[in-house]
């Protein structure tokens, strides 16, 4: 008994030691706990140095100024202002030689390839060491920009980086899936935040806002443990950093506020303060466009700059630092503060307005935004706002790594201050009187961070911005302004990476905006394209070959019964429909170079590798896959013909070889044409009817049906990830639908609502006489026919509305 008890347990044991030593633990361990750990550690220490650096040299800017000012104050404007243009002009030289991507936000980019689309060198070691260097020269010089979006783009990037590493270990395939990248992508968006703000939650809150439209609830962990690990390593390098030399490591502006900060009387004015961050958000947003477009279109300003990428960059840095000189318009706007002081001064709980009943400032902080009592600290706040507002919308669009949270946080904190300070001067005694508790400046600025919101469509700003201040008591207001700007915002303009978006022209569909009617009385058929290329069963080879060359940027081919009733049976790659062709036609050289220049580069370096494998397979393994393959089909007796699809809808019956589970993938494609082929008339062979029994074909392609809706179509794509789709009615082929012609529609919807392009009229196979579309603005439209005054409005072909 006693040796049975032990053999049960020596089985138990190997039993629990091959559970948990088995390459699925071992997956475990390094992909989901060792790589995301690893990803916030080493962005963090690259997050670490960059700002050791930055604050190193916006020191010595300060510093160099006031030695020169001790000379002359023209000795003092020269340094200052050089000292800008340099750095500027260094970080946009550096980028241009290393890589090009790395100009810019970065937020952009990675959302758009975050959703399916490529961007070539993107996610590159040359875009990382660009982006670091670039965007530590351009902050240390003192350019009004952040570092947020850009250290999104250095997340994404190492996150790449860690995913090539691991997809050339012994388990490349595990590591290598397309999947594992995506939430390695928003991961290191995610940490790229916390180590912005030291605001772990937040920032992956603010990662799947910015960067995902449709999140995956089970890569939630992945984030929050990359944001932790990277805020670990910030807080180990509290205890090495000195405090002249924290920089943005110490981001975290500590608040004290009471729990009564606020009274139940001060919500309207947080809601109107809500109310104008949305405001002026999107006027931000739109300037910003209008600014990109106007350098973009404008004769006049490519004469004078020449389209030179640092010709531009060097004038604004110039513009910055004289509008910024501590003896000149500088007074003003203080400055000489740098924005991590300047929002520290904002959040700060005392008055800069003299009160008896409020704390008022030390004398220092008023000094540098007072100009030692000569400026009305109004008057400096309002400055302040005005210049930044138009400074950051162009500098955030110069060729140099640049992000806009920072700075619209500090835009909209200058704004709520200022609103702060005028509660305080209109009740000096609190709106309680003297009995009640006083009016916190500070809890205005803090609350006035909506505007980061609004700018960027992100509610989560509202947990960073108590992760920021360690304090819960201003949630409600803020919360009550982020939800008020951030409705606003939305129902005017895009996101600012949205809109970047569409300035830089990305292939990227983008979300809809709220209470929209047109997005749900524009139909399908308006959108679509009816002229539709498509594969019959009884076209022949020369057909399918004009087909090809008339078409090359189409990637697939639908496939249908007949020219006449034309019921859809599935879609081929092009790719399938080049093999069938060159292995049952023997061309002549000059064709043969034609289908070079037609075929895609990477299909003959597939059949060449494909072809050296099969040769070097031994003889006996070439004939025991080909009796199985004989005994396969002779089991199978599949009928040699592709099948109709009825409509119903059932799906095609497809006997390539390529589905054959015992079969060489590729190997019916890649065979060499029989000899009793090559002696074959070339132009008889063009003549024959094509065999599409030895293609792969998707026999469910995605389909839409007449009088889908476009808020139906844009969902579909967005969360199915589609390139295109085809129309059908009752199964027979009508047209198609892609990704171009439904941001062609969502072009100005802000403006005028969902738009049939003109060119879709012209070529429309069903008579549309007239179409609805709103040709104003969806709120006002909507009074109107409540009013009943208007119903809706006709656009008609020739552009001419007609009022009916």
């Amino acid at each position: 008994m006693r040796s049975e008890s032990n053999e049960e347990t020596e089985e138990v044991l190997r039993f629990f030691l091959r559970r948990f030593l088995s390459r699925n633990v071992l997956h475990f361990l390094v992909e989901d706990w060792c790589l995301s750990a690893l990803l916030g550690i080493i962005t963090a220490v690259l997050s670490v140095g960059m700002d050791v650096a930055i604050e190193i040299l916006q020191h010595a800017h300060v510093v160099l100024h006031d030695i020169s000012l001790e000379t002359s104050s023209y000795l003092a404007f020269f340094s200052w202002t050089s000292y800008i243009v340099i750095l500027t002009a260094l970080s946009t030289v550096f980028c241009q030689i290393v890589s090009k991507q790395a100009v810019g936000s970065g937020i952009p980019e990675v959302k758009v390839i975050m959703h399916g689309f490529k961007l070539e060198n993107y996610l590159t070691c040359r875009t990382l060491i660009a982006k670091m260097v670039g965007l530590t020269l351009a902050m240390g010089g003192g350019l009004p920009i952040g570092k947020e979006g850009p250290f999104v783009h250095i997340g994404a990037i190492v996150a790449t980086l860690l995913s090539k590493i691991t997809a050339s270990c012994q388990y490349s395939a595990f590591f290598s899936n397309e999947g594992r990248e995506m939430e390695m992508l928003s991961s290191g968006c995610a940490v790229g935040i916390a180590c912005t703000f030291s605001a772990p939650i937040g920032a992956v809150l603010y990662a799947i806002e910015s960067t995902s439209k449709y999140f995956a609830v089970k890569n939630y962990w992945r984030g929050f443990l990359a944001a932790t690990c990277s805020a670990i390593i910030f807080r180990f390098a509290n205890f090495f950093v000195t405090a002249e030399q924290s920089g943005t490591i110490t981001a975290f502006y500590q608040t004290r506020f009471p729990t009564d900060a606020f009274l139940i009387e001060e919500l309207p004015v947080f809601t109107l303060l809500g109310f104008m961050s949305g405001m002026m958000g999107a006027i931000f947003i739109f300037t910003h466009r209008q600014i990109s477009m106007f350098r973009q279109r404008n004769h006049l300003f490519k004469m004078i700059f020449r389209n030179n990428f640092l010709t531009f960059t060097v004038f604004m840095a110039l513009v910055v630092g004289i509008l910024t000189y501590p003896q000149g318009f500088g007074r003003f706007i203080a400055g000489r503060l740098t924005f991590r002081e300047t929002m520290a001064n904002f959040f700060d709980n005392c008055t800069w307005y003299t009160n008896d009943r409020t704390k008022r400032c030390p004398e220092q902080l008023l000094r540098h935004w007072t100009d030692n009592g000569s400026v009305h600290i109004f008057v400096s706040l309002l400055a302040y706002y005005m210049v930044y507002f138009v400074l950051v919308a162009i500098c955030i669009s110069i060729n140099v790594p640049a992000g806009v949270f920072v700075p619209s946080f500090v835009i909209g904190a200058a704004g709520g201050r200022l609103v702060g300070e005028i509660m305080v001067f209109l009740f000096p005694e609190g709106m309680r009187g003297p009995d009640g508790p006083p009016i916190y400046p500070g809890l205005y600025a803090v609350v006035a961070a909506a505007y980061t919101g609004a700018v960027t469509h992100a509610l989560s700003v509202a947990v960073i911005i108590c992760e920021l201040t360690g304090q819960l008591a201003p949630i409600l207001p803020v919360l009550i302004a982020m939800l008020m700007g951030n409705a606003i915002c939305k129902f005017l303009q895009p996101s600012i990476y949205e809109s970047i978006i569409r300035i830089k022209k990305y292939p990227y569909l983008p979300d809809l905006p709220p209470s929209r009617i047109s997005v749900h009385t524009v139909k399908v058929e308006q959108l679509m394209v009816c002229d539709v290329i498509y594969i019959t069963k009884d076209m022949t080879y020369r057909e399918m070959k004009e087909i090809l060359q008339m078409a090359p940027h189409l990637r697939s081919f639908p496939i249908v019964t007949d020219h006449e009733s034309k019921i859809l049976l599935g879609s081929v790659a092009k790719r399938y429909l080049v093999m069938l062709l060159r292995r049952h036609v023997l061309i002549s050289q000059q064709d043969n170079r034609a289908s070079v220049r037609m075929t895609p580069t990477e299909i003959f370096n597939t059949i060449r590798r494909t072809s050296m494998r099969l040769s070097k397979r031994s003889p006996s393994r070439r004939s025991r896959d080909a009796r199985e393959t004989e005994s396969t089909k002779s089991e199978s007796d599949p009928v040699e013909v592709v099948t109709d699809r009825s409509y119903t809808g059932n799906t095609l019956l497809s006997i390539s070889p390529l589905h054959a589970p015992d079969s060489v993938p590729l190997q019916a494609v890649f065979t060499r044409p029989s000899t009793a082929d090559t002696t074959k008339d070339p132009e008889a062979l063009l003549d024959r009817v094509i065999d599409l029994d030895e293609v792969a074909i998707d026999a469910a392609p995605f389909q839409l049906v007449l009088g889908s809706s476009l808020y139906k179509v844009h969902t579909l794509f967005s969360l199915l990830g589609l390139s295109h789709a085809y129309v059908t009615d009752c199964g027979r082929l009508v047209g198609v639908v892609g990704l171009k012609e439904l941001r062609d529609a969502l072009a100005n919807i802000y403006v005028r609502g969902a738009v049939v392009p003109e060119r879709k009229l012209t070529s429309s196979a069903i008579s549309v006489k007239k179409v609805r579309i709103y040709l104003i603005s969806p709120a006002f439209a909507v009074l109107l026919a409540r009013m009943k005054w208007l119903h809706f409005i006709r656009f008609t072909i020739s552009n001419k509305p007609a009022w009916k």
